[in-house]
């Protein structure tokens, strides 16, 4: 039995799909995942045919918050229950990608002395990750920068572990599913997996300016879609796509994005440029501003900051961008370095080596 557990998000999720694919393509049908009992990691699980285990789980804040003290009650029994499904499905190992749903599992095994592989897919670690990887048998890193924030301990730079619905991405199934009838660059716009409202504001915004001068695609996120009267022939909105995202993304020419490790991995490995619009510290750790300057400073992507995005601004951007093939393409294979692939192979060489049985004797 091998155990994964992360959620909540895209980023938390979409690794685990990748590796639970690896493994089911090697044989390993023997597999759980322990995730957030109200999140869209259960459809996943589902969907991969592998038993889920909804836990609760709670969020550590580093700022004084009544919050905490329910969430610290929700921690103290995500753990015990943690401990429950562990002690029961008796698994050889767990891979932990990380969030603050994988950090009771992850102390739940420990307690049972069931090694723990842990993934970190930002530059810099983020509390659940420190929590996790303090006691963790080996670290797996997006990005070789990272392996500085693990001093001591035993580190694999991996890459991210990527669906194999993104491996193998298509530019002519992308374009045919996205219909456009005009031959005109393709934007694509990643609010990520839950949307993000000021980055869907500024696509509104810049829709209104009338018939856009490219293909748009837009996902919005659930909930967020909205009805829009002008420049519809050369614009596709989703709330969420699934597993036409590959062919998408490769039928783009253009990606606009927040800054999460795992849209960034996902562009970079098809090599495709980007503009850049990190989640500000008011909203996160800065992780995201970090991995958007990362990419910057090595030439593969444009960053617009949150505070100051807007339609206009965002539409000139693109604008000037798509008027430069050549910086286009340099920008796309600059991404394209910076991200290591088959990450789901190596993660899973790692987690079959951790829990294959000792020998006899």
């Amino acid at each position: 039995m091998i155990a994964v557990t992360g959620g909540g998000t895209g980023g938390h999720i979409f690794p685990n799909v990748a590796v639970i694919e690896e493994l089911q393509g090697r044989g390993v049908t023997d597999i759980c995942w322990i995730g957030d009992r109200r999140g869209k990691e259960t459809e996943w699980a589902h969907g991969l045919g592998v038993a889920f285990y909804g836990i609760r789980t709670g969020k550590l804040r580093r700022y004084f918050s009544l919050q905490n003290l329910a969430d610290t009650v929700n921690l103290l029994i995500g753990i015990a229950q943690s401990y429950r499904i562990l002690k029961n499905s008796k698994p050889a190992v767990l891979f932990s990608k990380g969030g603050f749903v994988s950090v009771p599992p992850a102390i739940a095994a420990r307690l049972l002395r069931v090694p723990v592989i842990t993934h970190e897919s930002d530059l810099h670690p983020g509390m659940a990750t420190k929590i996790i990887a303090s006691r963790a048998r080996a670290i797996c890193v997006s990005f070789e920068k990272a392996a500085a924030s693990f001093e001591g301990k035993e580190v694999y730079y991996t890459g991210n572990p990527m669906r194999a619905t993104i491996r193998s991405a298509n530019r002519e199934r992308g374009r045919r599913f996205l219909h456009f009838t005009e031959d005109l660059p393709v934007v694509t716009v990643l609010g990520g997996s839950l949307g993000a409202s000021s980055l869907n504001g500024a696509v509104f915004e810049m829709l209104e300016e009338g018939e856009l001068p490219f293909n748009l695609v837009h996902q919005c996120g659930q909930g967020h879609t909205r009805r829009i009267e002008s420049g519809h022939g050369r614009y596709r909105q989703y709330e969420f796509i699934a597993d036409e995202m590959g062919d998408v993304l490769a039928a783009s020419d253009l990606i606009i994005s927040r800054a999460g490790a795992g849209a960034m991995y996902e562009i970079g490995c098809l090599g495709i440029p980007s503009i850049l619009i990190p989640l500000p510290r008011s909203k996160s750790r800065g992780e995201q501003i970090d991995n958007a300057r990362f990419f910057q400073e090595n030439g593969a992507a444009r960053i617009i900051e949150d505070g100051q995005l807007s339609g206009r601004l965002l539409a000139e951007a693109v604008s000037d961008l798509l008027a430069d093939a050549n910086l286009l393409g340099k920008m796309g294979q600059n991404a394209s370095k910076l991200c290591k692939r088959n990450a789901e192979r190596e993660i899973a060489d790692i987690l079959m080596r951790v829990g294959a049985p000792s020998p006899a004797g």
